[in-house]
């Protein structure tokens, strides 16, 4: 499926778009359904349902740290970039941050000493949508579960169902037991 943003994702039929890392989408298609997986990752879904029109972003971390490299392409893995090129977008298209809501995922900890990327992810995001003064509708974070989310654009509806991360849950290879045949082992 191509990578769209912005005007392009606005016309058409329906369909389901998956939003990667590092990325945002848009689209006031009826029943477009916006999807991603989240573990430490935070996705902020927006949607105005008076503009008809809603978007996702997935972003990777919250802020550069101290002596991080930061280029254009990097931009995409941190929250400030990926929380303005959404709303932006949003705003581009006819949404108004006054009538924009937002759900916010994920933020998880699915491995020990992942929980400060997490924790950072979820409290940037908090804080962002606060000081532009955009309303969070609903909000699943933390714990230490995989999340995926599907938003539906037009109604602002969302799933977010969570996908435990533990060692019972990741099957075991079964190797059959070898059995002799004259001199020669079969394993």
């Amino acid at each position: 499926m191509p990578n769209l943003t912005g005007t392009e994702d606005l016309l058409g039929p329906a369909r389901l778009i998956n939003v990667i890392q590092g990325s945002f989408k848009v689209s006031r298609r009826e029943g477009d359904v916006l999807s991603t997986v989240l573990g430490s990752c935070v996705a902020v879904c927006l949607y105005d349902t008076l503009a008809r029109l809603g978007g996702m972003n997935h972003f990777l971390l919250a802020e550069p740290s101290a002596g991080d490299a930061v280029d254009s392409h990097s931009l995409e893995r941190f929250g400030a970039f990926a929380m303005e090129q959404l709303i932006n977008e949003m705003i581009k298209n006819g949404a108004r941050r006054e009538t924009m809501r937002a759900h916010v995922y994920g933020g998880g900890m699915l491995r020990p000493g992942m929980e400060r990327i997490g924790t950072a992810n979820r409290a940037f995001a908090r804080n962002f949508l606060e000081r532009d003064r955009i309303l969070i509708s609903h909000e699943d974070v933390g714990g230490n579960s995989a999340r995926r989310v599907e938003f539906r654009v037009v109604s602002g509806q969302a799933r977010c169902r969570q996908i435990p991360m533990t060692a019972a849950d990741v099957p075991k290879s079964v190797k059959p037991p070898s059995r002799p045949v004259g001199d020669v082992e079969l394993f």
